[in-house]
This record gives C-alpha cells, sequence and structure tokens, in this order.
C-alpha cells in the first residue's frame, strides 16, 4: 500500500474514505492497466471532499466517461476545465508513473516526475484553500521576501512546474502550508490555529495585498 501519510498528517485525515474495488474496475474497464499508486489513492483517498474537491477536482470513476482521450488517462481538472492533468497510456503499467498537464488536451507538458509526486503537490495546493486556518488575501512578494520565505521555513519537497508558471510549497509543520504562485504570490493556511497564527505574526508582514 502506498505511504500517504504526508497528506493525512496535513489534513488530520485518521480514517479511509475511497472508492470500492467495483467503482475502480469502471476506471479499469475503460483504461486496462492502473498504477498502483493510481489504486491506492482512489482507495484510501478519492471521497475526501475538502482533499479533493475544495479548488480543482480530482475525476471520480462515474465522471471518466467524460474524459475520455487517445493518448492520457485523464484524472484530474482545473475547477473551470481551463487545464486538466493525466498519464499517458504508456504509462499506465507503471506502479508511479509521470503526470502530463494540458490545457487543450493537444499539447501536454510534463507537470511532476511521479504520481505520488503529484498527489502530494496537489494535497498542498487545496490545503491552501481548505485547511482550518487560512490567510484572507493572496500577498504579491518582492524577491528578498521570497529568499526570507525560503531561508524561515522548510521546502516540502514536492512542486508544480507548469501550472500557474509553477508553485512551490513551504511550511515548518506538518498540517501547515505557504503557497508560492507564479514565483510571487503568497498564501498559506494550517489546521492548527497555534501553527497558523506563528506564520501569520511573521507572513502578514510581508508582500503587497492583491
Amino acid at each position: 500500500m502506498t505511504d500517504f501519510s504526508t497528506i493525512k498528517k496535513l489534513f488530520h485525515i485518521s480514517e479511509p474514505n475511497g472508492f470500492t474495488t467495483d467503482e475502480i474496475q469502471s476506471v479499469k474497464d475503460i483504461f486496462g492497466k492502473l498504477p498502483e499508486v493510481f489504486i491506492d489513492y482512489y482507495t484510501e483517498l478519492g471521497k475526501i471532499q475538502n482533499l479533493n474537491h475544495t479548488q480543482d477536482f480530482l475525476i471520480v470513476p462515474e465522471r471518466f466517461q467524460y474524459f475520455q482521450h487517445d493518448d492520457y488517462l485523464i484524472f484530474y481538472s482545473e475547477n473551470q476545465c481551463a487545464c486538466v492533468w493525466g498519464i499517458h497510456k504508456n504509462d499506465l503499467s507503471k506502479s508511479n508513473p509521470p503526470v502530463y498537464i494540458s490545457h487543450d488536451q493537444k499539447e501536454w507538458n510534463l507537470e511532476t516526475e511521479t504520481l505520488m509526486d503529484f498527489f502530494t503537490a496537489m494535497a498542498y495546493l487545496q490545503a491552501g484553500f481548505a485547511l482550518d486556518f487560512t490567510c484572507d488575501a493572496f500577498y504579491e512578494l518582492e524577491p528578498n521576501e521570497l529568499d526570507f520565505i525560503s531561508q524561515n521555513f522548510a521546502n516540502k519537497g514536492v512542486s508544480f512546474t507548469q501550472w500557474l508558471g509553477g508553485i512551490n510549497f513551504y511550511g515548518n509543520h506538518d498540517d501547515d502550508v505557504i503557497v508560492i504562485e507564479a514565483k510571487n504570490q503568497l498564501f498559506y493556511s494550517s489546521n492548527t490555529e497555534e501553527h497558523f497564527l506563528e506564520m501569520d505574526k511573521i507572513l502578514s508582514k510581508l508582500g503587497t495585498e492583491l
């Protein structure tokens, strides 16, 4: 079973809430073999709403028929379908394949090296909107302020290389996240009030509110 402990700690998930074997079989019936990480995620975390549907959305088994593509298994979509993320058909036999992004379903670009990296990065992005304590606005940072964040907060170790000009994630606790979009736009959240106030005391003094 794939280790999703980072995501579980971030969202304070204590119990699995996913799709059944029969529901996942309906996806297999369309695409054939599915990656191990894909099956494990859908089985363990697929039905957790704030993780999978707060901002962008995980495509649920009954909706795959509307996202069919000749070359890609499309499994995640931006909230207004401005872009989608998928796994190339030649990679479906891999346990932890790369993930690609497309804005028109014609041109595809590598987003993350692995599916696990994608699910973790997306969890951090969703967390920016979904956790119990969030900042009230987006802030535009100066270069020296970006350096300050990278020097004072731990890099979460995953990122988006394509979406919104690249997105990076920082934070010093398991249940918090600082989101940096397009290399200079900041927002942040935590599932613990103490950890949020710790961040907010520092970060609320940075940047210009957008």
